[in-house]
């Protein structure tokens, strides 16, 4: 199992218990008087909340939901729970002081030579596969991730053709969703491969789910597979303006897909995410990366701690700036660190350029050595007899003692500090010597070398393979005649 980073210390706490309180009083209110709107079709999911005990108008597909059976359903979801990798050791576990990373999505390639969005070459698709894969901070896959489709592939099938190169590429968690009906068929891969990963989607925002995420989540929740909810807003438009409104909708869109889960099959894995953003009033475009989203995110963990359910939080992962640059770094790198410092079990840091809509290797590169930065930040200070090395202090004494030829540093240099793969830590004139590299440079020669020398733990058999290539010649076979039609 990936061990991930351990947050050896209390997380971070914005709310008094009286603020988290109202947001609480809140949050059941909404519930209980405006509900929730299902675009669900058959009604299915409608008639499971009525049987459970919600107020269910059929005709305009709101749900009321008594708080009483939104407590019990919180209470029915599991606080720990394990997410199944191709290679049992890819395995997470969810839940506790274990802090993972996963890359964000890209609907395009960053093209770095031209500086502009296009389509990845399957070609292209499958080195980034490797180099996420071989990535020691980088813990398990995204739906649209590296990128949400490959040059060749109709959009109706790219979550499917992205999965697939997923499981034949890499053996971490995959993760898929629901659109046109295509979790069916990674379903069927994933049982192909044993792994049964995610299912994830998100609201409709304000206060909305649509017909393709719920039957999906329903048909995942039958197959066992843990699911992620996620809201979806940004403040001032589809959410309230405010931090604190916003994160009352935000957890209201959230609680509905639990409380199916729970109804369908209590004590099934549900874990809570966070996708919000602040509008830009200037441009009328989200507002990635604000540092207020950090503050929106830490509260959102918060609340769900008092649960004892852990929180997937995204906003980390979608910077404003355009390239592979310094805004880029500090945008990721300081919201991925105060979202991991409060509390989320999973943060998002890898591999996006700009917003949902680019991505590429080498950005998620660069950002590998920012998650290890903060897992080692995580993991905090270690005091013991040894470590405060009060003998050792005494024995090396004052000028000119030295403590570099010393068994205690030999021994424990390298867990006191954190040691980069592609920053440049060299002196001045050793650079000055050696060609001015960046680290952009450093990344590069990374990736070529993952390229070259990263195998897949464990390859798929022939047989998975034969079976893999069915699925996909039936699903574009499907869609085929869908587009027909």
């Amino acid at each position: 199992m990936i061990q991930g980073f351990t947050r050896n210390y209390k997380p971070l706490e914005l709310l008094n218990n009286e603020q988290l309180d109202k947001i609480e009083r809140g949050v059941f209110y909404i519930l209980e008087k405006v509900g929730l709107k299902f675009e669900v079709e058959p009604p299915k999911a409608l008639k499971i909340f009525k049987e459970g005990g919600c107020n269910v108008n059929f005709s305009e597909k709101i749900v009321k939901f008594p708080p009483g059976l939104v407590k019990d359903c919180i209470s029915k979801c599991p606080s720990h729970f394990r997410v199944e990798a191709r290679d049992p050791k890819n395995d997470i576990e969810i839940g506790g002081n274990t802090v993972y990373f996963q890359p964000g999505p890209g609907m395009w390639y960053w093209d770095l030579d031209n500086l502009r969005p296009r389509l990845p070459t399957r070609g292209e698709f499958y080195d980034a596969v490797k180099v996420y894969d071989a990535l020691p901070n980088l813990h398990y896959f995204h739906a649209n991730s590296p990128n949400t489709n490959m040059e060749g592939v109709h959009p109706l099938l790219s979550t499917i053709e992205t999965y697939a190169a997923r499981a034949r590429y890499s053996t971490k968690v995959n993760f898929f969703g629901a659109s046109a009906g295509n979790d069916r068929f990674n379903l069927e891969i994933a049982r192909i491969v044993g792994a049964k990963g995610f299912f994830g989607g998100g609201a409709m925002s304000p206060l909305g789910w649509d017909n393709e995420v719920i039957n999906g989540m329903m048909r995942a929740v039958k197959a066992g597979v843990p699911i992620v909810s996620n809201g979806g807003a940004v403040w001032g438009a589809s959410a309230p303006a405010t931090i604190a409104g916003q994160l009352i909708t935000n957890i209201v869109e959230d609680i509905g897909p639990l409380v199916l889960a729970q109804l369908i099959s209590p004590g099934h894995p549900v874990f809570p995410g966070s996708f919000t953003f602040p509008m830009n009033m200037k441009t009328g475009d989200p507002f990635f990366c604000n540092i207020t989203i950090s503050l929106a995110t830490a509260a959102f963990s918060q609340f769900w701690r008092r649960y004892n359910i852990p929180t997937f939080l995204i906003e980390a992962a979608i910077p404003n700036s355009k390239s592979i640059d310094f805004q880029s770094g500090y945008e990721k790198g300081m919201n991925a660190l105060i979202q991991a410092i409060s509390g989320a079990a999973v943060v998002w840091i890898h591999g996006t350029v700009f917003g949902e809509l680019t991505a590429h290797p080498i950005q998620a590169i660069l950002d590998d050595d920012i998650a290890g930065m903060i897992g080692r930040f995580l993991e905090g200070i270690e005091v013991t007899n040894e470590t405060v090395a009060v003998d050792l202090i005494e024995e090396v004494g004052t000028i000119p003692g030295i403590y570099l030829d010393k068994e205690h540093t030999r021994k424990w240099w390298r867990s006191g500090q954190f040691l980069p793969a592609v920053a440049d830590i060299s002196n001045l004139q050793v650079w000055l010597k050696t060609g001015k590299k960046t680290t952009i440079d450093h990344a590069k020669e990374k990736m070529r070398e993952i390229i070259s020398t990263h195998e897949v733990s464990i390859p798929l058999t022939s047989h998975q393979e034969e079976d893999i290539e069915k699925i996909l010649i039936d699903a574009r076979n499907y869609y085929k005649r869908k587009i027909e039609a």
